[in-house]
């Protein structure tokens, strides 16, 4: 049965801070929000929760995120699957960070002395689909865990990608439909060993590590240069290949999408201050306007003009 914590769930509705602190006593998450000058407004949208079976919950929130807020759990799950539909999301396991995109899920298998954090920016819609497990409901499932900490960032096959848009238009689905849908993100979540989506299993020795991280910070620093392969490669003294295959095994994103996230974030960042949206492309690193805005859009789900105060 679906609990209503928050309103009814088509009823969008302003959720602040006290909202958030709320709800994290409740499922032993801590809020931190970190904009200097806030009104406390935090997000608007809904939240709908559905308890499938003991121990097995599912969470979908689809809110307009007003200002940033981060979130550290407290007491996983020992099974967690996140899923993006709209949006971006930003993940800190440990010293690992994973940045999660539209069409992404992330399979996290945790014990409870391991950081993790989320941050949300501001100025984005968000849609998320989270799957929880608790250990009564991985053992009637038998279902198969990775012992210790680890996690798999993979990308949405079609057929669950539609479903999930079915369950999104039309929420009054049956909780059999519901529950269905759930092994099927379930099964697929926890195929662990596909090297393709599965960066637990790349094997990164530490040095390499640190060079990938020379890459990250280079482009964390200024993401507005010129980059090509080569040359990040030549930075990271890898391969091209290589460093496409690492840079995705560490931080569960492909180099590039990375680098875009980071443009558009400091696009987002000189919006917010007053430029408009010719200049905010220019220092970003974008040539034409025009195909900042279709990016923008695309991965904020907001034109960049409505952020312009």
């Amino acid at each position: 049965m679906h609990d209503s914590y928050f309103q009814e769930p088509l009823d969008a509705r302003i959720f602040t801070d006290q909202d958030l602190l709320a709800f994290g006593k409740r499922y032993a998450l801590d809020y931190r929000f970190p904009d200097r000058y806030r009104s406390g407004n935090i997000m608007r949208g809904w939240v709908e929760e559905f308890g499938l079976r003991p121990g097995m919950q599912l969470v979908y929130s689809n809110v307009q995120v007003m200002e940033s807020y981060e979130s550290s759990s407290l007491d996983p799950a020992p099974l967690n699957i996140i899923i993006i539909l709209q949006g971006h999301v930003s993940l800190t396991l440990g010293s690992e960070v994973i940045e999660l995109s539209e069409r992404m899920a992330l399979t996290l298998c945790l014990e409870k002395e391991v950081a993790f954090a989320a941050l949300q920016q501001a100025g984005q819609s968000l849609r998320v689909l989270t799957l929880s497990l608790d250990h009564q409901a991985l053992e009637q499932l038998q279902a198969p865990t990775r012992r210790g900490n680890g996690w798999s960032a993979w990308r949405l096959p079609p057929h669950i990608y539609q479903g999930l848009m079915l369950f999104r238009n039309d929420m009054s689905q049956s909780q059999l439909y519901l529950e269905g849908l759930s092994l099927q993100i379930l099964s697929q979540g926890l195929v662990l060993d596909d090297t393709s989506t599965a960066s637990t299993n790349v094997r990164i020795p530490p040095q390499e590590r640190l060079r990938l991280e020379r890459v990250r910070e280079l482009i964390v620093t200024h993401p507005q240069g010129e980059y090509s392969l080569s040359e990040l490669a030549q930075a990271a003294a890898m391969s091209p290949s290589s460093l496409r295959s690492k840079f995705k095994a560490c931080y569960g994103q492909t180099l590039f999408d990375f680098l875009k996230h980071k443009r558009l974030q400091m696009a987002r960042d000189y919006l917010l201050r007053g430029y408009s949206v010719q200049q905010a492309a220019h220092f970003a690193g974008y040539s034409y306007a025009t195909n900042f805005t279709t990016a923008f859009r695309k991965h904020f789900g907001v034109a960049p003009s409505s952020l312009i105060r």
